[in-house]
């Protein structure tokens, strides 16, 4: 049988395992208990569209930018710091409601807020996890990301698991919480937004 770290047949049925399974396959990753509960939690979650108001929608996105800083801030590359920075300068906020349409058309040329600190997510993990850590990210990246509905940051926060400890806040969190009620953040030249599914709604 094939090492699991290299059997990329499970990169597309490694969800068809059953529980004893997947416990034994997370058993090899750093902290992969840790993972194996986030796997767990996205796998339960069933995403509701809410009628949830902006000032609280809002408030998830200040609190999501304000924790990527943090962790950007101990990390301590100054580069991705500055670039991060960038986000302060666009001032206008707003939330978008509506179908997928719209998401596709807001989201035409934007990107997540976390996007410098998904740049620098495998070093940050290669740097508490060493080369296993690394490894595991590059292993787990597709599976973790079918896992999300093709959503890179709900992934990212799976994979924040593996370094949960050694940070005094989870940059991802607010985004796993904006997508349990359908909703994501996005960041343009000309502003921040959360966009939230309220077809159900109109």
């Amino acid at each position: 049988m094939p090492d699991i770290r290299e059997d990329y047949a499970l990169h597309f049925d490694i969800w068809k395992l059953d529980d004893e399974k997947l416990e034994a396959c997370f058993s090899i990753f750093p902290n992969g208990k840790r993972i194996l509960k986030r796997v767990n939690e996205v796998r339960k979650v069933c995403p509701q569209s809410t009628d949830t108001d902006d000032e609280t929608l809002l408030n998830k996105l200040n609190q999501l930018n304000e924790n990527i800083e943090i962790v950007l801030q101990a990390f301590g590359d100054q580069a991705l710091i500055e670039l991060n920075r960038e986000k302060s300068s666009t001032k206008k906020c707003r939330v978008y409601r509506g179908s997928e349409t719209l998401r596709c058309e807001v989201f035409k040329n934007a990107d997540p807020p976390t996007i410098h600190l998904d740049d620098a997510l495998s070093e940050i993990i290669k740097k508490h996890c060493g080369g296993e850590g690394y490894e595991a990210l590059f292993f787990l990246s597709e599976p973790l990301y079918q896992l999300a509905g093709c959503d890179y940051t709900v992934s990212h926060w799976i994979a924040w698991a593996m370094v949960e400890n050694e940070y005094d806040t989870d940059p991802y969190y607010e985004a796993f919480e904006l997508y349990k009620m359908k909703a994501e953040a996005g960041w343009s030249d000309e502003e921040q937004f959360i966009y939230i599914n309220s077809s159900v709604f109109t």
